[in-house]
């Protein structure tokens, strides 16, 4: 039966060229676009290198110093004592102002309050706001660093193609040594291997290269670096007790609710000694998982919670919004093309097919083409992500397609051929025999 389905739909689907081409040409375009979009997120939130724990990340990225100014308001009202007149005062302290200063984390002051929490398994603090332009062969390299602690290796699980990490004696000693990504070396070296042990000049300093990680496909700043360092190496000119230019990210403990681990690190920022701090009077953190920051730059709330349920809302009826268009547009394609056919579908039914048999025919034609649309959509894709790779048109992020990108693929097609083919159908097969044979088309 269903062999005999697949050649009466490619008969339909040859014989009605303009309508193949129109329903085609929307399957496929609007099929591109979901699968850049789904390719996009999982390199965004999937679990890939580096990022293989992300679901188990929450990120400090700052601290804020407060100062509250409260005034205290009386209230005065009059009451009956023994038929006199009395006062009586009441006071309401009431918050009348604030001023706050807010910034990166002094790396003393990671290291003295937010290492060991109970329910962390590691943590790792990093800065990377350093880059510098190294003039080679006439031509300009700008190095993004990162300098980092020796946990960074732990936290996030690069892949190494040569070499090692530093490990913590590197760092305790300071010692010049540097991780690379192989675009740097390509850069710098000319090639992609065999660099260790040669040295790098940056900030009139000379690292050693002793390991060497494959650059993340990713858009993440702190992990695209292209040298990173022993964070002894850095030089700062901060000289404050709290503010400086590091980060720290908790790895916490396997099954540990993120929620936990935040009020966890928010307890301990109220801990600080505050009296280093004369002109303020509150210490707060704002610790968020590396999707809630992530909606915050899109959608900007004070609570990261919140600005992550108004991203996926946002995310979501956009995808809804793409897809019903052109559904609602296959519904109406769809109902010409049955219509065309009225008198095919009286013929059938006066030689004994059900309604069931109209409606099972029509759903699979429509799910062949929808197929046949999303494999034109595949490749089109395949085209689109090699153009955007190797354009570096997204920077440093790489789209790539696996086996989950493929049957998310398959799931779409099936869906879009389902909804827009399911309503003619149906509508179509409880036509009267007599009502479709007046039909002079056939």
């Amino acid at each position: 039966m269903f062999k005999n389905y697949i050649k009466l739909a490619w008969r339909v689907l040859y014989r009605r060229k303009f309508f193949t081409f129109i329903t085609l040409f929307g399957i496929s375009f609007t099929l591109m676009i979901l699968m850049l979009v789904t390719s996009y997120m999982q390199v965004e939130f999937g679990s890939r290198a580096p990022m293989g724990n992300q679901d188990e990340l929450v990120i400090m990225p700052n601290i804020t110093l407060s100062m509250k100014y409260f005034d205290t308001i009386p209230t005065i009202d009059t009451i009956l004592v023994g038929g006199a007149t009395q006062y009586d005062t009441t006071y309401q302290i009431k918050e009348n102002g604030s001023s706050n200063s807010t910034s990166s984390f002094d790396k003393d002051l990671l290291n003295n309050s937010f290492r060991g929490l109970e329910s962390i398994k590691e943590e790792t603090l990093f800065s990377n706001d350093g880059g510098y332009d190294v003039y080679l062969n006439n031509s300009k390299i700008n190095i993004k660093t990162n300098y980092t602690d020796h946990h960074f290796w732990n936290v996030f699980n690069f892949k190494f193609k040569e070499g090692r990490p530093y490990d913590s004696s590197d760092v305790e000693q300071g010692a010049q040594v540097t991780v690379i990504s192989d675009e740097l070396a390509m850069e710098y070296f000319g090639r992609k291997d065999n660099v260790l042990e040669e040295v790098i000049n940056i900030d009139g300093k000379q690292y050693q290269v002793i390991g060497l990680v494959e650059t993340p496909g990713l858009t993440i700043h702190y992990l695209t670096a292209g040298m990173f360092i022993p964070y002894t190496n850095a030089e700062s000119s901060y000289k404050d007790p709290y503010f400086g230019g590091y980060t720290m990210i908790f790895q916490t403990n396997p099954n540990t609710d993120l929620q936990k681990a935040k009020g966890e690190i928010e307890n301990t920022a109220k801990t600080i000694d505050q009296n280093l701090i004369p002109d303020y009077n509150e210490v707060e953190v704002t610790p968020a998982s590396y999707t809630e920051l992530y909606a915050k730059m899109i959608y900007y709330d004070q609570d990261e919670e919140k600005s992550l349920s108004i991203m996926k809302k946002i995310l979501f009826g956009l995808l809804f919004l793409f897809i019903l268009l052109p559904v609602l547009n296959l519904i109406n394609l769809n109902v010409s093309r049955i219509m065309d056919r009225s008198s095919e579908i009286g013929v059938r039914k006066a030689f004994g097919a059900t309604s069931k048999d109209i409606l099972t025919q029509f759903v699979f034609e429509n799910i062949i083409q929808t197929l046949l649309g999303g494999l034109i959509g595949l490749i089109l894709v395949l085209i689109a992500i090699y153009i955007l790779n190797e354009g570096k048109y997204l920077g440093t992020m790489r789209l790539g397609v696996d086996y989950k990108f493929f049957i998310y693929s398959v799931l779409i097609c099936l869906v879009f051929g389902i909804l827009s083919g399911l309503l003619p159908a149906w509508k179509m097969s409880k036509t009267h025999i007599v009502n479709a044979l007046k039909s002079k088309q056939l």
